[in-house]
Protein backbone atom coordinates (compact mmCIF):
# COMPACT_ATOMS: atom_id res chain seq x y z
CA UNK A 1 0.00 0.00 0.00
CA UNK A 2 1.44 3.35 -0.99
CA UNK A 3 1.20 6.22 1.46
CA UNK A 4 1.63 9.74 0.13
CA UNK A 5 2.89 12.79 1.94
CA UNK A 6 1.33 16.06 0.89
CA UNK A 7 4.48 17.13 -0.92
CA UNK A 8 4.08 14.19 -3.30
CA UNK A 9 0.56 15.04 -4.35
CA UNK A 10 -0.81 17.19 -7.10
CA UNK A 11 -1.78 20.47 -5.43
CA UNK A 12 -3.67 23.10 -7.38
CA UNK A 13 -5.74 26.16 -6.62
CA UNK A 14 -9.46 25.64 -7.08
CA UNK A 15 -11.83 28.25 -8.35
CA UNK A 16 -15.52 28.16 -9.11
CA UNK A 17 -17.24 24.85 -8.36
CA UNK A 18 -15.03 23.64 -5.54
CA UNK A 19 -15.08 27.01 -3.80
CA UNK A 20 -18.84 27.52 -3.79
CA UNK A 21 -21.03 27.36 -0.71
CA UNK A 22 -23.95 25.71 -2.46
CA UNK A 23 -24.34 21.98 -2.03
CA UNK A 24 -23.66 22.01 1.70
CA UNK A 25 -26.03 19.64 3.45
CA UNK A 26 -26.19 20.91 7.02
CA UNK A 27 -28.06 18.73 9.48
CA UNK A 28 -28.53 18.89 13.24
CA UNK A 29 -25.07 18.20 14.68
CA UNK A 30 -24.41 14.68 15.93
CA UNK A 31 -20.91 14.92 17.43
CA UNK A 32 -19.05 11.79 18.41
CA UNK A 33 -18.63 11.54 22.18
CA UNK A 34 -15.07 12.48 23.10
CA UNK A 35 -15.24 12.47 26.87
CA UNK A 36 -16.61 15.95 27.42
CA UNK A 37 -20.12 16.41 28.89
CA UNK A 38 -22.99 16.15 26.42
CA UNK A 39 -24.40 19.45 27.70
CA UNK A 40 -23.29 22.16 30.09
CA UNK A 41 -24.44 21.66 33.67
CA UNK A 42 -26.55 24.51 35.06
CA UNK A 43 -27.41 25.76 31.58
CA UNK A 44 -30.98 26.21 32.78
CA UNK A 45 -29.73 29.04 35.04
CA UNK A 46 -29.14 31.26 32.00
CA UNK A 47 -31.99 33.78 32.01
CA UNK A 48 -31.89 34.24 28.24
CA UNK A 49 -33.46 30.81 27.98
CA UNK A 50 -36.74 32.08 29.40
CA UNK A 51 -37.48 33.56 25.96
CA UNK A 52 -34.82 31.98 23.78
CA UNK A 53 -35.20 28.36 24.83
CA UNK A 54 -34.31 26.85 21.45
CA UNK A 55 -31.08 28.84 21.16
CA UNK A 56 -30.11 28.11 24.76
CA UNK A 57 -30.62 24.36 24.47
CA UNK A 58 -28.63 24.28 21.23
CA UNK A 59 -25.80 26.39 22.69
CA UNK A 60 -25.60 24.27 25.86
CA UNK A 61 -24.27 21.28 23.89
CA UNK A 62 -21.57 23.21 22.02
CA UNK A 63 -17.87 23.69 22.51
CA UNK A 64 -18.67 27.36 23.14
CA UNK A 65 -20.75 26.51 26.19
CA UNK A 66 -18.17 23.96 27.36
CA UNK A 67 -15.16 26.14 26.56
CA UNK A 68 -14.26 26.58 30.24
CA UNK A 69 -15.37 23.19 31.54
CA UNK A 70 -13.66 21.31 28.71
CA UNK A 71 -11.40 18.81 30.47
CA UNK A 72 -8.55 18.91 27.89
CA UNK A 73 -8.46 22.69 28.27
CA UNK A 74 -8.24 22.52 32.04
CA UNK A 75 -5.57 19.82 31.83
CA UNK A 76 -3.54 21.87 29.38
CA UNK A 77 -3.45 24.79 31.80
CA UNK A 78 -1.60 22.79 34.44
CA UNK A 79 1.99 23.97 34.54
CA UNK A 80 1.50 26.41 31.65
CA UNK A 81 3.17 29.78 32.07
CA UNK A 82 0.72 32.69 31.96
CA UNK A 83 -2.22 30.29 31.80
CA UNK A 84 -4.51 33.21 32.54
CA UNK A 85 -3.78 34.57 29.06
CA UNK A 86 -5.93 31.76 27.66
CA UNK A 87 -8.97 32.50 29.82
CA UNK A 88 -10.19 35.44 27.74
CA UNK A 89 -11.35 33.19 24.92
CA UNK A 90 -12.74 30.43 27.12
CA UNK A 91 -14.84 32.63 29.41
CA UNK A 92 -14.80 36.08 27.78
CA UNK A 93 -16.47 39.26 28.93
CA UNK A 94 -18.76 40.99 26.44
CA UNK A 95 -16.71 41.33 23.26
CA UNK A 96 -18.25 44.67 22.24
CA UNK A 97 -16.71 47.89 23.49
CA UNK A 98 -17.90 51.48 23.21
CA UNK A 99 -20.27 52.24 20.33
CA UNK A 100 -20.63 48.51 19.72
CA UNK A 101 -17.10 48.28 18.34
CA UNK A 102 -15.31 44.98 18.85
CA UNK A 103 -12.57 45.08 21.41
CA UNK A 104 -9.33 45.81 19.61
CA UNK A 105 -7.25 43.80 22.04
CA UNK A 106 -7.43 40.22 23.23
CA UNK A 107 -10.66 39.59 25.18
CA UNK A 108 -10.53 39.68 28.95
CA UNK A 109 -11.89 36.84 31.06
CA UNK A 110 -14.91 37.24 33.29
CA UNK A 111 -14.10 37.47 36.97
CA UNK A 112 -16.97 35.14 37.87
CA UNK A 113 -19.39 32.68 36.24
CA UNK A 114 -16.62 31.31 34.03
CA UNK A 115 -18.47 28.01 34.10
CA UNK A 116 -20.69 29.34 31.29
CA UNK A 117 -17.83 29.57 28.80
CA UNK A 118 -18.53 31.66 25.70
CA UNK A 119 -21.88 32.90 26.93
CA UNK A 120 -24.81 34.77 25.41
CA UNK A 121 -23.41 38.03 26.81
CA UNK A 122 -19.99 37.37 25.28
CA UNK A 123 -21.40 37.90 21.79
CA UNK A 124 -24.66 39.80 22.28
CA UNK A 125 -24.18 42.28 25.15
CA UNK A 126 -23.40 45.93 24.34
CA UNK A 127 -21.46 48.21 26.65
CA UNK A 128 -24.66 50.07 27.65
CA UNK A 129 -26.56 46.89 28.51
CA UNK A 130 -28.54 46.58 25.29
CA UNK A 131 -28.54 43.27 23.47
CA UNK A 132 -27.19 43.25 19.94
CA UNK A 133 -28.53 41.31 16.98
CA UNK A 134 -28.97 41.40 13.20
CA UNK A 135 -32.06 43.67 13.17
CA UNK A 136 -32.47 45.34 16.55
CA UNK A 137 -36.14 44.33 16.63
CA UNK A 138 -37.68 45.95 19.75
CA UNK A 139 -38.87 43.98 22.76
CA UNK A 140 -40.24 45.03 26.14
CA UNK A 141 -37.87 42.69 27.96
CA UNK A 142 -34.62 44.54 27.28
CA UNK A 143 -32.98 47.14 25.11
CA UNK A 144 -32.01 45.99 21.62
CA UNK A 145 -29.89 47.38 18.86
CA UNK A 146 -28.86 46.33 15.37
CA UNK A 147 -25.18 45.49 15.05
CA UNK A 148 -22.98 44.84 12.04
CA UNK A 149 -21.42 42.04 14.08
CA UNK A 150 -24.30 39.80 13.07
CA UNK A 151 -24.18 40.06 9.30
CA UNK A 152 -21.57 39.61 6.58
CA UNK A 153 -18.00 40.57 7.32
CA UNK A 154 -19.03 41.93 10.70
CA UNK A 155 -19.96 38.47 11.92
CA UNK A 156 -16.61 37.16 10.76
CA UNK A 157 -14.90 39.88 12.78
CA UNK A 158 -16.82 38.80 15.86
CA UNK A 159 -15.65 35.21 15.45
CA UNK A 160 -12.12 36.40 14.68
CA UNK A 161 -11.82 38.06 18.08
CA UNK A 162 -10.85 34.65 19.43
CA UNK A 163 -10.40 32.44 16.39
CA UNK A 164 -7.52 34.45 14.96
CA UNK A 165 -5.39 33.31 17.89
CA UNK A 166 -2.79 30.56 17.50
CA UNK A 167 -1.81 29.09 20.86
CA UNK A 168 -1.18 25.57 22.16
CA UNK A 169 -2.95 23.06 19.89
CA UNK A 170 -5.21 25.77 18.44
CA UNK A 171 -4.57 27.28 15.00
CA UNK A 172 -5.91 30.74 14.13
CA UNK A 173 -8.05 29.54 11.23
CA UNK A 174 -9.67 32.92 10.66
CA UNK A 175 -6.37 34.08 9.19
CA UNK A 176 -6.83 31.53 6.39
CA UNK A 177 -10.34 32.79 5.71
CA UNK A 178 -9.20 36.41 5.63
CA UNK A 179 -6.45 35.57 3.12
CA UNK A 180 -8.71 33.44 0.89
CA UNK A 181 -8.58 35.40 -2.37
CA UNK A 182 -11.15 33.32 -4.25
CA UNK A 183 -13.81 33.12 -1.54
CA UNK A 184 -17.33 33.12 -3.03
CA UNK A 185 -19.88 35.82 -2.32
CA UNK A 186 -21.74 35.07 0.88
CA UNK A 187 -18.94 33.05 2.44
CA UNK A 188 -18.79 33.56 6.19
CA UNK A 189 -18.15 31.70 9.41
CA UNK A 190 -21.84 31.40 10.24
CA UNK A 191 -22.77 30.25 6.73
CA UNK A 192 -20.98 26.96 7.42
CA UNK A 193 -21.03 26.63 11.19
CA UNK A 194 -24.54 27.89 12.07
CA UNK A 195 -27.18 26.18 9.96
CA UNK A 196 -30.20 28.27 8.87
CA UNK A 197 -33.45 27.23 10.52
CA UNK A 198 -36.17 29.56 9.19
CA UNK A 199 -37.01 33.08 8.07
CA UNK A 200 -38.85 35.40 10.48
CA UNK A 201 -40.04 39.00 10.52
CA UNK A 202 -40.96 41.35 7.72
CA UNK A 203 -39.36 44.31 6.02
CA UNK A 204 -36.38 45.70 7.91
CA UNK A 205 -36.77 43.12 10.67
CA UNK A 206 -36.75 40.13 8.32
CA UNK A 207 -33.90 37.80 9.15
CA UNK A 208 -32.69 34.22 9.07
CA UNK A 209 -32.80 32.41 12.39
CA UNK A 210 -29.67 30.29 12.67
CA UNK A 211 -28.99 27.34 14.90
CA UNK A 212 -26.71 27.93 17.88
CA UNK A 213 -25.77 24.23 17.73
CA UNK A 214 -22.39 24.90 16.18
CA UNK A 215 -21.26 22.59 13.39
CA UNK A 216 -17.77 21.19 14.10
CA UNK A 217 -15.50 18.36 12.84
CA UNK A 218 -16.65 16.29 15.82
CA UNK A 219 -19.72 15.59 13.65
CA UNK A 220 -18.79 13.09 10.88
CA UNK A 221 -21.53 14.31 8.54
CA UNK A 222 -20.39 17.92 8.82
CA UNK A 223 -16.73 17.02 8.38
CA UNK A 224 -17.57 15.26 5.11
CA UNK A 225 -19.08 18.52 3.79
CA UNK A 226 -15.61 20.10 3.89
CA UNK A 227 -14.48 18.06 0.88
CA UNK A 228 -15.56 17.96 -2.73
CA UNK A 229 -14.63 14.68 -4.44
CA UNK A 230 -14.41 13.99 -8.18
CA UNK A 231 -12.99 11.16 -10.29
CA UNK A 232 -10.92 11.59 -13.44
CA UNK A 233 -10.09 8.63 -15.67
CA UNK A 234 -7.28 8.31 -18.24
CA UNK A 235 -6.18 5.44 -20.48
CA UNK A 236 -3.83 3.92 -17.90
CA UNK A 237 -4.56 5.76 -14.68
CA UNK A 238 -7.31 7.04 -12.44
CA UNK A 239 -7.22 10.21 -10.38
CA UNK A 240 -9.28 11.04 -7.28
CA UNK A 241 -9.45 14.81 -6.76
CA UNK A 242 -10.21 16.02 -3.24
CA UNK A 243 -11.03 19.72 -2.95
CA UNK A 244 -11.09 21.78 0.22
CA UNK A 245 -14.55 23.35 0.48
CA UNK A 246 -13.97 24.77 3.96
CA UNK A 247 -13.02 28.39 4.46
CA UNK A 248 -9.70 27.47 6.03
CA UNK A 249 -7.02 24.78 6.02
CA UNK A 250 -7.89 21.23 7.05
CA UNK A 251 -7.23 19.84 9.54
CA UNK A 252 -7.24 22.84 11.85
CA UNK A 253 -6.27 21.47 15.25
CA UNK A 254 -2.85 20.15 16.20
CA UNK A 255 -3.07 16.41 16.83
CA UNK A 256 -6.00 15.91 14.45
CA UNK A 257 -5.43 13.75 11.36
CA UNK A 258 -7.61 12.97 8.34
CA UNK A 259 -6.86 9.74 6.49
CA UNK A 260 -8.15 9.10 2.95
CA UNK A 261 -7.89 5.67 1.32
CA UNK A 262 -8.70 5.28 -2.39
CA UNK A 263 -9.03 1.72 -3.75
CA UNK A 264 -9.14 1.11 -7.51
CA UNK A 265 -11.50 -1.73 -8.43
CA UNK A 266 -11.77 -3.74 -11.64
CA UNK A 267 -15.01 -4.70 -13.43
CA UNK A 268 -15.20 -7.79 -11.21
CA UNK A 269 -14.86 -5.72 -8.03
CA UNK A 270 -11.34 -6.96 -7.25
CA UNK A 271 -8.76 -4.53 -5.91
CA UNK A 272 -6.24 -3.31 -8.49
CA UNK A 273 -4.38 -0.63 -6.53
CA UNK A 274 -4.73 1.69 -3.57
CA UNK A 275 -3.30 4.94 -2.29
CA UNK A 276 -3.47 6.46 1.17
CA UNK A 277 -3.25 10.12 2.09
CA UNK A 278 -2.91 11.44 5.63
CA UNK A 279 -3.55 15.13 6.27
CA UNK A 280 -2.04 16.63 9.42
CA UNK A 281 -1.49 20.17 10.63
CA UNK A 282 2.02 19.95 9.20
CA UNK A 283 0.88 18.45 5.88
CA UNK A 284 -2.49 20.14 5.50
CA UNK A 285 -4.79 20.99 2.61
CA UNK A 286 -4.79 24.80 2.22
CA UNK A 287 -7.95 26.85 1.84
CA UNK A 288 -9.22 26.96 -1.74
CA UNK A 289 -6.91 24.18 -2.93
CA UNK A 290 -7.27 20.58 -4.04
CA UNK A 291 -5.08 17.51 -4.23
CA UNK A 292 -5.08 14.34 -6.29
CA UNK A 293 -4.50 10.71 -5.40
CA UNK A 294 -3.03 9.05 -8.47
CA UNK A 295 -3.91 5.38 -9.02
CA UNK A 296 -1.64 3.74 -11.66
CA UNK A 297 -4.46 1.73 -13.26
CA UNK A 298 -7.63 2.39 -15.19
CA UNK A 299 -10.33 1.57 -12.66
CA UNK A 300 -13.92 0.57 -13.30
CA UNK A 301 -14.71 2.38 -10.07
CA UNK A 302 -12.97 3.64 -6.94
CA UNK A 303 -13.96 3.04 -3.33
CA UNK A 304 -13.05 6.05 -1.17
CA UNK A 305 -13.06 6.03 2.62
CA UNK A 306 -11.92 8.75 5.01
CA UNK A 307 -11.34 8.57 8.76
CA UNK A 308 -10.93 11.27 11.40
CA UNK A 309 -8.19 10.59 13.94
CA UNK A 310 -8.72 12.75 17.03
CA UNK A 311 -6.42 12.38 20.07
CA UNK A 312 -9.47 12.69 22.32
CA UNK A 313 -11.21 9.69 20.74
CA UNK A 314 -10.57 6.04 21.50
CA UNK A 315 -10.53 5.09 17.82
CA UNK A 316 -10.70 6.73 14.37
CA UNK A 317 -14.14 7.78 13.13
CA UNK A 318 -15.29 7.06 9.58
CA UNK A 319 -16.69 10.29 8.13
CA UNK A 320 -16.77 9.68 4.39
CA UNK A 321 -17.50 6.54 2.35
CA UNK A 322 -18.24 6.80 -1.35
CA UNK A 323 -18.02 4.71 -4.50
CA UNK A 324 -16.91 6.72 -7.52
CA UNK A 325 -17.37 5.76 -11.16
CA UNK A 326 -15.98 7.45 -14.32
Amino acid sequence: MAQLALAGLTLAATQGATARLDGWDLKAPAPVADGRPATLARANEVKCGECHREALESWAATTHALAWENEPYQEDLVGRKKAESCHGCHAPVALHGEEDELLATKPEARKDERHFGVSCESCHLASDGALLGPTGAPTQDHGTRKSESFSGAGSDALCATCHRTTVGPVIGLVRDFEQWETKPAGASCVACHMAPLREVGQGETKRTVRSHALQTPRDPHFLAQAFGVTLESAERSTRVVIANRAGHRVPGLIGRELEFVAVALGPDGKELARETLVLTTEAYLPVGDSLSLELPVKAAKVALRARHVDPRLDKPVLFLERELAP
